[in-house]
């Protein structure tokens, strides 16, 4: 391991990682999905549906990169993996699924919106830590050289995961030097050996050890799902060619699929760009934005990528998807309600909202999946309608032309909002319910207004971005009362 990357059939192999188990504790693990006490939105019954959950340490040599793609040295770190699987080997598809976890709360945002699709399809799943000691001014939550530590998330940085279970996680380290890394004129805030300890991941989980954390099952495709600002980890490692660089000894892909949401690269320096300057030939690059995102983009007069199918490119723009979700939230995270930020009073700031986009996302997941293994194109979408510096909204509705159209927007019950647009001042977006006589005058009563709503689950299904499976369980969103 000490010598560095090895060359393979074509490129470097990154160096074999150690993993061992993590000593029983107490407690479960951060963010686990087997938290009966106090759950968070990770959980789900795995037992009940044939899956185990184990923790690991994590340790190696990996490469400390800059910014702007240069690798300085290689230096020592220790993190942690937790896994997923079913414990029947027949029932595993083949196929794991890793992520990093977000820098607060250590959360898993892609197992939070594709969990309930994961294990009945099969999937293993693989989340990672990512993360540095607090340091005097963390460049995550702020720039501004006059910054005091009282604003800063009590649920960020290795600290948060030692005052949760000190003996657990306190030998957990990865380099960090904010005078020698630097992004978009600060430090920063992206941990230098991110690249290279995904890398050394996706080896360790696509190599079928005898004794590794897939032991008993047959690897035989790994995808990354990545979300928000941990997305950009896997921005700077398309970008910067680390696909095409490093690969299995046998020349294979380390990594057969990328799925990235709710990120605008370069909004925490450097260049914005949105899609990767060295596109792969052998996996699909997808991205799924929120409104939150599009408007960003629209603000920004950031152009808005083409699709294509060499490279294999999709990016979906979907409406009535906010950039947070209550249901979203990671193990004791916190974050402000208008209450919290003075806006309870203000119409268009009372309510959050969470309607399903675990449904959509689930199925674009499937349709990528589709576009691995069977070739088969992802479906290409329509983008938002811009309007100046903006998303132009129907005068009826209220809601963003174009895009995405889940059965909510499609047949709305609602106005869905940004927060640039209302400045409710939090990371979640809120949406204007219809006052009844609006609702009355769309639809006429509830019988034909659930009507028009199933019509569009139909829709949706034929597009694909919802899953048979899922339409079932997808209601409409206003009730009788309401009408």
């Amino acid at each position: 391991m000490l010598a560095g990357w090895a060359c393979g059939a074509s490129g470097e192999v990154p160096a074999m990682p150690t993993i061992i188990p993590v000593p029983p504790s107490d407690q479960p693990p951060l963010s686990s999905a087997l938290r009966v006490t106090n759950p968070g939105t990770e959980y789900i019954d795995l037992d009940g549906s044939g899956y185990a959950e184990e923790e690991y340490y994590m340790s190696g040599v990996a490469p400390a990169i800059t910014a702007q793609g240069a690798t300085l040295f290689q230096v020592p770190y220790i993190t942690r993996i937790l896994v997923r699987k079913p414990k029947d080997p027949r029932k595993f598809n083949g196929t794991v699924v890793m992520e990093p976890f977000t820098w607060i709360g250590e959360r898993g945002a892609g197992w939070i919106l594709t969990k309930d699709y994961l294990i009945r399809q099969g999937y293993a799943w693989v989340g990672y830590t990512l993360n540095i000691n607090k340091p005097a001014q963390d460049p995550k939550t702020t720039t501004d050289p006059d910054w005091r530590p009282d604003p800063e998330p009590q649920d960020l940085n290795l600290d948060f995961m030692r005052r949760f279970d000190y003996a657990r996680y306190a030998s957990l380290g990865t380099y960090y030097d904010p005078a020698r890394f630097q992004r978009g004129g600060h430090a920063d805030p992206f941990v230098p050996q991110s690249q290279g300890i995904g890398a050394q991941l996706a080896l360790a989980l696509k190599s079928n050890l005898a004794d590794g954390p897939m032991r008993g099952l047959e690897v035989r495709r790994v995808y990354v799902d990545s979300w928000a600002v941990t997305a950009q980890v896997w921005m700077d490692y398309l970008d910067q060619g680390r696909h095409q660089q490093w690969r299995m000894p046998d020349g294979r892909p380390l990594i057969d699929a990328y799925m990235t949401g709710k990120m605008s690269f370069g909004e925490v320096g450097g260049d914005a760009i949105r899609v990767p300057r060295h596109m792969p030939d052998d996996a699909p690059f997808v991205v799924v934005y929120s409104q939150s995102e599009a408007m960003h983009d629209a603000i920004e007069q950031i152009d808005v990528p083409v699709d294509s199918d060499r490279p294999r490119l999709r990016y979906y723009e979907v409406a009535g998807v906010s950039h947070l979700r209550l249901a979203d939230l990671g193990t004791e995270e916190i974050e402000d309600l208008p209450a919290d930020v003075g806006k309870e009073s203000d119409p268009r700031c009372r309510h959050l909202y969470d309607e399903p986009a675990q449904m959509i996302v689930s199925a674009l997941f499937d349709d990528m999946d589709r576009w691995v293994r069977e070739g088969r194109p992802m479906p290409r979408a329509p983008r938002f309608k811009r309007e100046g510096r903006g998303i132009a909204r129907d005068a009826r509705t209220g809601n963003m032309v174009g895009g995405v159209r889940p059965a909510w927007v499609e047949v709305p019950a609602a106005a869905y909002l940004t927060d640039q647009e209302t400045g409710c001042g939090m990371v979640y977006d809120t949406k204007v319910p219809y006052a009844r006589d609006m609702l009355r005058s769309l639809y006429g009563n509830f019988a034909a207004y659930a009507r028009k709503f199933e019509a569009a689950k139909v829709l949706s299904e034929k597009q694909g971005y919802l899953l048979p499976a899922d339409a079932a369980r997808l209601v409409p969103i206003a009730r009788p009362d309401d009408f």
